[in-house]
């Protein structure tokens, strides 16, 4: 050690260090077992103190509780399945409680299975046939109009502005943005028309309202440029075209043909000719 670090105050002389220790009282009078004896004491207090400290109260097992459930709730309430198929693609799905959807091709919608039994809710585009259970109120939601029913069977066209929905048994009920509502028993058709109409008819008997399931395509007075998306749809196959949208097309063609065949019969009446540009690609004039 440096002792050129060490200061000693002048002022205290030998007399001051003696006045200063004898003031001060080591409590060290007690025996080496009554100073364990004490700090064992001291120790146990200790320890209490500590878990005193991180003691939980009830209220606080409550509170994480009622998280957990809320949290069990909100996946159950908002836990969302989306089922789509694709171009070329028919699927046949089954709902929580039994009910059948079968897609049309490029057709798809959402739903939420745990909270199913709570709410029959699903949000829809494309078209598809449903074959729906008894129970609670089952409802298919789009974006140009709603369908309800308890347990029966129909067929949804939702795209490109249509809204169209055939009864096949039972009673469905076809409602408008507008809230204007229409029920439907078997045979009858429903269409919800821009203006938020809803127009009612009986389809015909010769084709099924579900021909579509059966590879069976038919149209009445539709444009023949959405005929042509439809072919596109279901043969997984791209068509450029400039044909006119007033052109409209009634009629009815097996899907099984070969894709060439199926645009010289659409083509045809209309004096219009095709050319296949790729594998999958194809120009209509």
């Amino acid at each position: 050690m440096n002792d050129n670090n060490l200061h000693i105050d002048p002022q205290l002389d030998d007399s001051n260090f003696e006045d200063f220790f004898n003031k001060v009282e080591v409590p060290y009078n007690k025996s080496a077992e009554e100073v364990w004896e004490q700090l064992s004491k001291q120790l146990d207090d200790s320890k209490v103190t500590t878990r005193s400290q991180i003691f939980i109260r009830p209220w606080m097992y409550v509170a994480a509780m009622l998280l957990v459930l809320f949290g069990v709730l909100a996946i159950m309430r908002y836990y969302t399945v989306e089922i789509q198929s694709q171009k070329g693609e028919h699927l046949v799905y089954n709902l929580p409680d039994g009910s059948k959807v079968s897609l049309n091709v490029q057709s798809g919608f959402t739903y939420h299975p745990y909270w199913w039994r709570f709410s029959r809710k699903i949000s829809f585009e494309g078209e598809a046939f449903f074959d729906v259970q008894q129970g609670s109120v089952f409802q298919v939601q789009s974006a140009t109009g709603k369908t309800i029913v308890m347990g029966t069977s129909f067929n949804i066209f939702s795209r490109n502005g249509t809204y169209r929905v055939n009864c096949v048994s039972g009673r469905v009920k076809v409602v408008s943005p507008g809230n204007e509502e229409a029920m439907l028993l078997p045979s009858f058709s429903a269409e919800i028309l821009p203006d938020g109409r809803i127009n009612v008819s009986k389809f015909s008997t010769k084709l099924k309202a579900t021909d579509w399931i059966d590879n069976i395509f038919s149209f009445t007075s539709v444009p023949l440029i959405h005929v042509f998306g439809e072919v596109e749809r279901q043969y997984n196959i791209e068509i450029e075209t400039t044909v006119s949208p007033d052109l409209i097309y009634t009629g009815h063609f097996q899907g099984k043909r070969e894709v060439d065949e199926v645009l010289n019969l659409l083509c045809k009446p209309f004096g219009l000719k095709f050319e296949k540009i790729s594998e999958r690609k194809y120009r209509i004039n």
